[in-house]
């Protein structure tokens, strides 16, 4: 089954990339997803064109040579070789592991039908060279003012990233603005911003020995759902299609139902990164970490606080001390006994929308739209990296393996809120993030 291979080494990659102090390729969420979209694109076209059982979503792509049949077998040989020419270019530094896996790959395929993979990869590359991938991924273009993201107390000279990612070219939509629009968070001195304040400055402090019962599973849902750049975790586009791949039923689907579902969540997520580091940087919200420890008047580089009435009628006060539980530092490298270990960070990206809640909804619900079913109706069981029974914590301690038997719909809910558990996003940003990513999923589900 070569579809599964070919993803099986995407994730792959997408974890090397993070490891071991390697720096990486396709840096942080954003360029992640764009390179695994174009991998599972590339892997499409090919099949798509070499097994006329899809259709191809590049046009202009040439017929396959004479000689070689419209077959299955020629659709399977074709995604080999249009993966493993994405994968060698999009990341260079594992050529040697690429080449060993294609080796495997290769046996029994068709040498005609792989190259033929290859020409499709290859105009896959070139249509989505300029596309604006290439611009400065960070700055440090912060503002002063009450409500904008700044950097992360426990890292003061933290770049922010993805300044320009909202520029680049989208796979399925034609516009962010018009195809998944996003009004703007709540006002600092509104009810809504008051009620979030009060969530995640309870349930997302830094303060899990002492945590009761409940706050406990919040925070685990919280790690659960992580892969925040860690070492041998990558980012969380990895951690959505591994949860595709556990989707009840999925490595019994049609061949092409495996191609497609892959191709079309890979592009929805490629389009939730670009949408929701557009409106990042539109907005530009602080995240809790900053707002929580400057919320209180004479606080902060202005001195202005949040003025948020509400929060002060409730005595609520700020806390200057505050620190999130945090995005988890998962396996450290080289290791927590060299320094390397560390506090939790928060994310260095605006808060608005929540990236996580954004990839998650984009994925689950494509796949859902082209399953078939209620996204409650669909079954998936799995053990997150964070939870397998070898990651280890930012202090070195290994964490337990966790297995959950949960619907697609559960899958949503948990990966939204758990930046919240976390501390790292507020309840607004979660749910701004599945509007953009509901948005992004009707466009992805219409458009396989």
């Amino acid at each position: 089954m070569s579809i599964l291979s070919i993803n099986d080494l995407a994730l792959d990659l997408v974890a090397r990339d993070f490891s071991f102090g390697h720096a990486p390729s396709n840096g942080g969420p954003t360029k992640t997803s764009r390179a695994l979209a174009i991998i599972h694109l590339a892997a499409h076209d090919a099949y798509a064109k070499a097994s006329g059982l899809l259709t191809a979503k590049l046009s202009g792509l040439p017929p396959l040579p004479a000689g070689v049949p419209v077959s299955q077998d020629s659709g399977e040989s074709a995604i080999i070789g249009a993966a493993l020419k994405a994968c060698l270019a999009l990341y260079p530094d594992e050529k040697l592991f690429i080449e060993h896996a294609g080796e495997a790959l290769k046996v029994g395929t068709s040498k005609a039908a792989v190259d033929y993979g290859e020409i499709i990869a290859e105009a896959w590359l070139l249509a989505r060279t300029g596309d604006g991938s290439e611009a400065p991924l960070d700055d440090r273009n912060y503002s002063k003012e009450p409500g904008f993201h700044r950097p992360d107390p426990i890292d003061p000279g933290q770049p922010q990233h993805g300044p320009n990612w909202g520029k680049v070219k989208p796979f399925v939509l034609s516009n962010v603005a018009s195809d998944a629009p996003l009004l703007p968070p709540p006002k600092l001195n509104s009810k809504p911003y008051f009620d979030s304040f009060k969530e995640v400055i309870e349930c997302g402090r830094a303060n899990l020995p002492f945590r009761s019962a409940k706050f406990r599973q919040k925070a685990a849902i919280g790690i659960y759902w992580g892969y925040d750049g860690a070492n041998r975790l990558g980012t969380p586009p990895r951690l959505y299609l591994q949860v595709v791949r556990a989707i009840d039923g999925f490595e019994s689907f049609a061949y092409a139902q495996q191609v497609r579902i892959l191709a079309a969540c890979s592009a929805a997520m490629a389009d939730a990164g670009i949408a929701a580091w557009h409106w990042k940087y539109v907005y530009k919200v602080w995240r809790p970490v900053v707002g929580i420890r400057e919320a209180d008047k004479d606080w902060g580089p202005t001195g202005k606080g949040d003025a948020n009435p509400f929060r002060a009628a409730a005595k609520v006060a700020g806390d200057p001390f505050w620190l999130p539980l945090g995005a988890p530092r998962s396996n450290p490298y080289p290791g927590p006994s060299t320094g390397a270990g560390g506090a939790n960070p928060t994310p260095n990206f605006p808060a608005y929308p929540s990236g996580h809640s954004t990839f998650g909804s984009a994925c689950f619900g494509t796949a859902a739209k082209l399953i078939g079913k209620p996204l409650n109706k669909i079954k998936i069981k799995f053990v997150s990296d964070e939870f397998n029974g070898s990651t280890r914590d930012n202090t070195g301690a290994v964490r337990p393996k966790w297995e959950q038997s949960i619907s697609l719909l559960e899958a949503i809910d948990q990966n939204e809120e758990s930046r919240i558990f976390l501390g790292v996003h507020w309840r607004f940003d979660a749910t701004g993030g599945a509007i953009v990513g509901d948005a992004i999923a009707k466009k992805a589900g219409a458009a396989f």
